[in-house]
């Protein structure tokens, strides 16, 4: 008790001699601290004289303090500082102060995570980071996102970075609890992240997760709510009606009927009670909005830590509970931490964590043109259709069975939204374990060895239920339950040592070894579409279960890897890494795949006397050569079952092996330089890099007859050249202000220059629409799809109907979602207590194809297909005029265009579902948005005296407030079908984007 002490004291700047008010000042290891007030001062608790305390500052370096014997500790923060003394987490979870990295990297404030709270905190880096693009999926909330750094470089696999938490390799972060995060770092390209082993080719993501505190038994509640707007974007039209050619039908399911004109009309409804009734012909302009409802996000945490210097505790619960924009579609998430870390001698530290998430999601919303997608028939009701009429989905007919309220039974591509919202349903529900042990022994000074061993798995359970009269899905029924478990297990250790060998030279060197296990297996069993009983959803329920089991992609992968640094006068730092992996799924001839780096740094400013207005500059260079293996099963033919005939029968794949397989390999070289100017005040990191990737793994076609479609073949150079720029600025600081501004800017060049000489082109992934290609000498990720028919001059050739000519087969360029160039910018203020933070993304450049306008402008229900209802349409004249358009002559010739047409005739033969033409429905992705906006106020410790609560901060959040500009008008493009390579640059039936506001709060006891 003696030990238990106040201390006091003033934080100064030290350029300007003036109090610094809104310091942090934080017990080290714990969670406790405060804030100085408008003269500068503080008070804080202390519990003994080992505690140390960090005064840090936006702006400024940061400064640590050990207690002692002290009660009053005044402090002067230098502007210049943080240059030199920043230090980031690495590979293998080990800190290097940055100015010795001899690559790009790129922290994220985890602050900004706990406040303007993501589901996904995947999604809270969007616009903070150079050169890394994120997209969502469109299934709602819990949905999974894709991540690109610097470009695509696989043909036929994964380009996304590897997650690190830790230290150890997971299977994703997107479920990861924010509060219980303490640094994200982002290692780019092979160079940054080639100890990592072939999934690092990418780049990493590091995260690293709190400890416990040093400094006694410390509690904190952070709890926040979000709103969640949705945002419609397009403009429906509201002045025409169900009908073709201007005639009103009760069954279409088209707009293009007669002018909403208030007129009696006949009930669509196939309800017998109500077939006789009437209702006016009005327009209906919220029958859209009406279905979507106010999501939310409502996230609580609490986290107790405490300890001393020997051992500490974390511990953290977290119940999340959101709700999408789609009604029903709603999320639940238990998130419970633990982590122990143990100094059981002076030599040997124990430090273990288990992480175990429980996730609930009712009604994952289907994407695309899948027909159980709701948002895929919101999108065509007919802008006469009542909210009141439309909601009452179902009926009893008179035969006693419920049937389907629609206004076209039976339909193949229609249904009533809210049938799908009701009784196409599903939920999804897994049990996530993260866990890791590792010991630490110091053998002797400056060596060390580390053995580690980690578990990340998953179980996860889901059920379906499609109920009868889901046209053309299930028109008697279906349910389906399934089963899934994936699971990768890492043991790993780490020999270290290190060395001062004289006054200028130190030196470290680090030799350590992996074996990786990966297992995963799934189960699906279901009714087919023959339920006896309708509506009794239960496996019995049918004469025949159909059910499959795969076991997966098992992989295992055993690596040896060594790597050190040798620096000279703490400026000139020389890295060098090597690393062999053993893949089971490679042939033994070539499962053995070695690869290097080597990286040069130098600390320009610390070996030359400068300006004292240039204050740190430094030089970098590195080279990586980083492996990859495949999937398994590349290396035999595989059979399956299946059920048919009298017993059965067995199916080869068509896909030929391929026993000589070679490993594929990324070499990247990456330059750059860190500039700081002004005390800090002004910085500039820039970054030129260039990565090839060969021996990539794909399929090429075999002859009709051979036995097999395909063989599994090496091949192939994909190029990704860029630059990355991050600057940084403050503009203005002072005693009681200071307005810092971080920009960060890439473009990055995806080039295919070679794939085979026997498949030049390779189609990746197709639908009604379009065609994503990866072809040799083009950039990555060329669109086709049909387009005009021109002639040779480029002029398009238009039919006797006054509507063009169109081609055959998807031969039409049009579309390439990489972009130009992408940035973002961050204003942070902090003026007292307040603090004020601006988020703002930029996307210069790419193209999307979007499915959903090729259906709903066939469909009539836009502003665009108001015009020339009543003809007079004559393209490349008054419509479309930005294209030439010219009529061909009985004699072969062409004359410019004079054919009129209707607004009906040209959008139904140019959209739908089945042939669309995506030359006319391609548009520029380029846009800017305000990403996130987060205001806060930290009382002032001073009015908490007496109180049990040391700390509160309150926060206004709010992120997707809205666009400056969008060229895709109606289109989103962040949010795709899915996560693979082809579905970016797709826009399908996806949910209306999400404006979310809210607030946080932040109490510490």
């Amino acid at each position: 008790m003696a030990q238990n002490r106040t201390v006091t004291g003033t934080v100064t700047d030290a350029d300007a001699d003036a109090p610094l008010p809104g310091v942090s000042i934080l017990i080290k290891g714990s969670s406790t601290g405060t804030i100085t007030d408008m003269d500068g001062k503080y008070t804080l608790d202390v519990s003994g004289p080992t505690a140390t305390l960090i005064f840090s500052y936006l702006g400024y370096g940061k400064m640590e303090r050990t207690v002692g014997n002290n009660s009053e500790i005044n402090v002067a923060l230098a502007g210049e500082e943080s240059a030199l003394s920043e230090v980031v987490v690495t590979a293998f979870g080990l800190e290097r102060e940055k100015k010795a990295l001899t690559y790009t990297t790129q922290e994220v404030n985890t602050e900004e995570l706990t406040q303007a709270r993501e589901l996904n905190v995947v999604n809270s880096l969007s616009g903070k980071v150079a050169g890394l693009s994120i997209n969502r999926s469109g299934t709602g909330v819990g949905g999974s996102t894709r991540v690109v750094l610097r470009g695509n470089r696989s043909i036929s696999g994964d380009s996304q970075p590897l997650y690190i938490v830790d230290g150890v390799p997971a299977k994703g972060i997107e479920t990861l609890n924010p509060d219980d995060i303490a640094s994200i770092n982002v290692l780019k390209g092979p160079n940054a992240a080639a100890l990592y082993g072939s999934r690092a080719n990418n780049g990493a993501i590091v995260v690293t997760t709190k400890r416990g505190s040093t400094d006694g038994f410390k509690v904190s509640l952070n709890t926040s709510y979000m709103f969640d707007q949705p945002l419609i974007l397009t403009n429906y039209q509201n002045e025409y009606g169900q009908g073709s050619n201007g005639v009103y039908s009760p069954t279409s399911e088209f707009s293009w009927g007669p002018a909403l004109d208030g007129a009696t009309v006949a009930q669509w409804s196939p309800d017998p009670n109500r077939t006789s009734e009437s209702y006016a012909f009005s327009p209906q302009p919220d029958n859209i909005n009406d279905f979507y409802q106010t999501g939310h996000n409502f996230a609580t945490t609490l986290a107790v830590s405490g300890g001393n210097d020997r051992n500490q505790t974390y511990f953290s619960y977290t119940f999340t509970d959101a709700a999408g924009v789609v009604p029903d579609n709603n999320l639940g998430r238990h998130s419970i931490n633990l982590r122990i870390t143990n100094k059981l001698t002076d030599k040997l530290t124990l430090d273990s964590k288990i992480n175990y998430i429980r996730q609930d999601i009712n009604n994952q919303l289907a994407t695309g043109e899948t027909y159980s997608n709701p948002n895929r028939h919101i999108v065509r009701l007919p802008r006469n259709i009542r909210t009141e009429d439309i909601s009452n989905f179902e009926y009893v007919s008179s035969t006693g069975l419920t049937r389907q309220n629609y206004f076209n039974p039976g339909s193949n591509g229609g249904a009533n939204p809210y049938w799908t919202l009701n009784r196409n349903v599903s939920t999804d529900s897994f049990d996530r374990i993260i866990a890791f042990t590792s010991a630490n022994y110091e053998i002797s000074e400056g060596l060390t060895v580390l053995a580690r061993a980690s578990l990340d798995r998953t179980f996860g359970v889901g059920e379906e239920k499609w109920s009868n009269d889901s046209y053309i899905i299930a028109q008697n029924g279906r349910y389906t339950v399934s089963q899934s478990e994936s699971m990768e297990i890492n043991t790993d250790f780490l020999v270290s040592y290190e060395k001062t060998l004289s006054q200028d030279w130190y030196f470290n060197i680090n030799a350590g070894g992996n074996a990786r296990i990966n297992r995963n297996s799934s189960l699906s069993s279901n009714t087919g579409q023959n339920m006896i009983v309708p509506n009794f959803f239960a496996l019995s329920n049918t004469q025949q279960v159909v059910s499959s089991y795969s076991v997966g992609s098992p992989k295992d992968v055993n690596s040896l890897y060594g790597f050190g640094q040798l620096a000279w006068k703490n400026a000139i730092f020389l890295d060098i890494t090597a690393r062999n992996d053993w893949s089971s799924t490679l042939p033994r001839e070539n499962w053995s795949f070695f690869y290097p780096s080597v990286g040069l740094n130098a600390v320009i400013s610390d070996l030359f006397e400068f300006p004292s207005w240039f204050t740190f500059a430094k030089a970098r260079g590195s080279f990586a050569e980083v492996g990859n293996d495949t999937n398994p099963y590349s290396l035999q033919r595989t059979a399956a079952f299946g059920a048919g005939g009298i017993g059965g029968y067995v199916s080869l794949s068509t896909q030929l092996p391929n026993t000589n397989l070679l490993p594929e390999t990324t070499q990247s070289i990456e330059v750059g330089t860190d500039l700081r100017f002004l005390q800090n005040r002004l910085g500039i990191d820039f970054t030129y890099y260039k990565t090839n990737s060969f021996n990539q793994l794909f399929t090429v076609a075999l002859p009709v007859g051979s036995g097999a479609s395909s063989f599994f073949t090496n091949g192939g150079d994909v190029q990704n050249e860029g630059i990355e720029v991050v600057l940084n600025i403050t503009p203005m600081r002072r005693a009681d202000f200071n307005w810092n501004i971080t920009g960060n800017f890439a473009r990055n060049t995806s080039m295919v220059n070679e794939i085979n000489d026997e498949r030049p082109s390779i189609v990746v992934g197709s639908d009604f629409l379009r065609e994503f290609r990866i072809e040799e000498g083009l950039p990555f990720g060329e669109v086709y799809s049909r387009g005009y028919l021109r002639t040779d001059d480029g002029a398009v050739i238009i039919g006797e109907n006054g509507v063009p000519l169109t081609t055959p087969g998807k031969t039409v360029r049009v579309a390439n979602y990489n972009p130009v160039w992408t940035g973002g910018i961050q204003n942070t203020f902090k003026y007292k207590n307040f603090t004020a933070n601006f988020t703002i993304d930029f996307r210069q450049g790419g193209s999307i194809s979007s499915f959903t306008n090729a259906v709903a402008y066939a469909d009539g229900v836009t502003e665009e297909t108001l015009q020339g209802r009543d003809g007079g349409l004559i393209f490349g004249d008054n419509f479309m005029s930005d294209e030439t358009a010219v009529m061909q002559l009985e004699d072969g010739t062409y004359a410019p265009n004079t054919i009129e047409t209707t607004a009906e005739l040209f959008w139904v033969n140019m959209g739908g579902r089945n042939a669309p033409i995506g030359e006319v429905f391609s548009v520029s992705a380029t846009n800017i948005r305000m990403r996130e906006a987060v205001i806060g106020y930290a009382v002032p410790a001073s009015k908490l005296e007496g109180l049990p609560i040391n700390s509160v901060s309150v926060s206004f959040v709010a992120r997707n407030l809205f666009f400056f500009l969008n060229e895709a008008g109606n289109i989103d493009p962040d949010v795709t079908t899915g996560t693979s390579a082809s579905a970016v640059g797709f826009d399908s039936f996806a949910p209306p984007t999400a404006r979310s506001f809210g607030f946080n709060l932040n109490l510490g006891f």
